[in-house]
């Protein structure tokens, strides 16, 4: 156990009325610690997500909530949530325990068949969300909009607007703005075609997708993040990772994409890279610098 173990066993007898027997630590984000905990009463065993950030533990639990009351996509049930007070000084969320993890961590020893059937369970579980549309595009519970570039518009300028001053004063790579600057400005040709309102996940990549290490099948997805209704093919800009998996082409094998897909997913992976690195004050200028050289590549491929 942790310095946190303590904290933790005075949320599960406050929410859950129950002993805590036993704590371990399954992994770490960006944004936080996850535990797997065994508790006297039921649910017997859950998952807790301890961190500092507690909006985004409270998006995140109404996120769950959300998605969890419109479909099933294999996300874990939450029991209770706590933001930090004086009793208890940690963010910390309980949820129903799913006997995976990340398949980043094993999705090296993925081999044919198995590999197949994990992508294939993957892609259909992400084609029921986006059975679940809208009428209009926009963050759910804020504006809405009648067109997806209207909303991503101003999205994309408060990217741009965050980074200039900050590649004014030598601190980020000015190669990404000036990428992002172009995009920006060709929107209009980029954004053209683009699918219904669906619902999205919004972290719908390999590390938050659980796979059982004994049969290696697909059990689970965790942290989903910034709840929307965005245009079709804007998720599937984090399926392009860990591409042995072949997550990004099995999606395209069964849907019918636009003309500019490769291009809008590097566009909007790059877009996201810059919005977790404004919200978190950290991130990777190494993966955005490539990120930056695909998305260049897209556009000398279409002529833009």
């Amino acid at each position: 156990m942790d310095t946190n173990s303590n904290l933790v066993h005075k949320a599960i007898k406050k929410y859950l009325n129950c002993e805590m027997s036993e704590l371990s630590l399954l992994g770490s984000g960006a944004n936080g610690n996850v535990y797997y905990c065994k508790v006297s009463e039921f649910p017997y065993t859950l998952a807790l997500k301890v961190t500092d950030y507690a909006e985004m533990l409270q998006k995140e639990v109404d996120t769950i909530n959300f998605i969890n009351e419109r479909v099933d996509i294999k996300l874990p049930k939450i029991f209770f949530c706590h933001i930090k007070d004086q009793e208890i000084d940690k963010n910390i969320m309980g949820m129903s325990y799913i006997d995976g993890v990340g398949a980043d961590k094993l999705n090296w020893i993925f081999k044919g068949k198995k590999k197949k059937e994990f992508t294939k369970s993957v892609i259909d579980n992400f084609l029921k969300l986006q059975q679940v549309t809208n009428d209009k595009y926009g963050v759910v519970g804020g504006e809405q909009y009648d067109n997806w570039i209207d909303y991503y518009r101003p999205f994309a300028k408060a990217r741009i607007d965050f980074l200039t001053p900050l590649v004014q004063k030598g601190e980020f790579p000015n190669c990404v703005l000036e990428i992002l600057q172009k995009a920006y400005n060709k929107l209009d040709v980029i954004l053209q075609d683009v699918g219904k309102p669906t619902l999205t996940h919004g972290d719908y990549w390999v590390p938050n997708l659980l796979v059982n290490k004994k049969t290696l099948e697909f059990v689970g997805c965790v942290d989903p993040f910034n709840l929307m209704w965005a245009e079709s093919e804007y998720e599937i800009f984090a399926m392009i990772l860990y591409p042995q998996l072949k997550l990004y082409k099995e999606y395209k094998s069964k849907v019918k994409c636009s003309k500019l897909i490769d291009l809008k997913a590097r566009m909007y992976s790059l877009f996201s890279e810059v919005y977790w690195f404004e919200l978190l004050g950290k991130g990777s200028f190494g993966f955005m610098k490539w990120v930056t050289k695909m998305l260049e590549k897209e556009f000398k491929k279409h002529n833009l």
